[in-house]
């Protein structure tokens, strides 16, 4: 796979899940009930998953891996957000 389109498409997906996690971890903390302090570890936790997959996409360069480490990010992701529990 072209390594710019290998940057540039992982560095928008970053940019869009951790602004999206801070997003709704300021939500959730400003609006939710209290004693919601695990909120605080999505933007931490979101940033770890991506980084650990950018980095083996990058050094394991080919679209097979890339769409499987991407499938395996996005699936992580929804396994975190299917987590939170808002009550």
């Amino acid at each position: 796979m072209n390594k710019v389109a290998n940057h540039v498409i992982n560095i928008l997906l970053g940019v869009i899940t951790i602004g999206f996690s801070l997003f709704f971890t300021w939500g959730v903390m400003a609006f939710g009930p209290e004693g919601n302090m695990i909120m605080l570890a999505l933007p931490f936790v979101v940033s770890l998953i991506w980084s650990v997959v950018y980095y083996l996409q990058v050094k394991f360069n080919s679209v097979k891996n890339f769409i499987l480490l991407l499938f395996v990010e996005l699936t992580l992701f929804y396994i975190i957000l299917s987590l939170i529990d808002l009550n």
